[in-house]
């Protein structure tokens, strides 16, 4: 069961900055993140948000502040891509800090996994090409996602959207497969991180004994994964992060013929499309809509 919209409990706060909340998308390490709408900053339009309530003690550290606000500013200014969501701003210093992102119409690529099972090979493919898309405009933005797993990998009926990008709040901040602290070290650490979530569609099984981090003794177990995705998914789990393939490489490798580019509609299972439109559905409930709509 793929877990709802829920509404507000008394315990949950009605407004976030100048956003209006309506539901609780879900929780997580960093806080809770609610469906919410209002305008970024004065004189911008309204927008559907969704808003982290940043739990205040992940943020006692200045630098980390300061980082997480050059980081989403950049990506702000920068990237321009239908498979990041658009960021709209952030409070950090607060009583109750939060973040806001635009709302994906979306459900987790990881909970339609485990509910219907793995995606065929061709939705796969345009999977791993939007996500590589979405690394290039990160990377070449001077910026990593640092948390890309499949809970951030939302799926819509337009294409794949990732969230939670920057800095990964509430999460440890050792670099997965060994790969450092640096810049090129954190955009390897995304690659591998692509990796691990294109096995986890195209098998239903993680790639490293049922986590997603990587194991020093063993290689990751690739069954179920169809035998012409292996290569192009093992070179993005190696072990030795400057071997793994660039994100631009990547995306043309696994998406040859641009699948990526066209609504995901036309690509995804009937099951996936069915849940992406009820969450859609529910949103709009919530909001309301006129407020969805503009």
């Amino acid at each position: 069961m793929i877990e709802a919209i829920a509404r507000l409990r008394e315990t949950d706060p009605q407004r976030l900055g100048p956003f209006r909340l309506f539901g609780v998308l879900g929780h997580g390490g960093a806080g809770t993140v609610y469906l919410g709408r209002g305008a970024p900053r004065r004189g911008a339009r309204k927008r559907v948000a969704a808003v982290r309530a940043v739990r205040p003690e992940l943020l006692r550290d200045r630098q980390l502040r300061a980082r997480l606000r050059q980081e989403t500013a950049r990506v702000a200014e920068a990237v321009d891509s239908p498979f990041v969501a658009d960021f709209l701003g952030c409070e950090l210093d607060s009583e109750q800090p939060w973040t806001a992102e635009a709302f994906v119409p979306g459900v987790p690529l990881s909970a339609l996994v485990a509910v219907y099972g793995p995606l065929p090979e061709m939705s796969v493919r345009a999977l791993g090409g939007a996500l590589a898309r979405a690394l290039m405009a990160l990377h070449a933005a001077g910026t990593a996602h640092g948390d890309l797993r499949a809970a951030n990998v939302l799926l819509t009926g337009e294409g794949p959207c990732v969230v939670d990008y920057g800095i990964a709040l509430g999460r440890h901040s050792a670099a997965v497969g060994g790969a450092g602290f640096g810049p090129s070290a954190r955009r390897a650490e995304d690659v591998f991180a692509l990796g691990a979530v294109l096995v986890l569609a195209a098998s239903a099984r993680h790639p490293f004994a049922g986590s997603p981090l990587p194991s020093a003794r063993e290689g990751p177990d690739l069954t179920g994964v169809p035998d012409a995705l292996c290569m192009p998914l093992l070179s993005c789990l190696h072990k030795t992060p400057e071997t793994r393939p660039q994100p631009e490489s990547l995306a043309h490798t696994l998406d040859l013929s641009g699948a990526a580019t066209r609504p995901a509609r036309e690509w995804l299972p009937e099951p996936y499309l069915h849940e992406i439109g009820e969450r859609a559905d529910a949103a709009r409930a919530l909001v309301g809509r006129r407020g969805w709509g503009r």
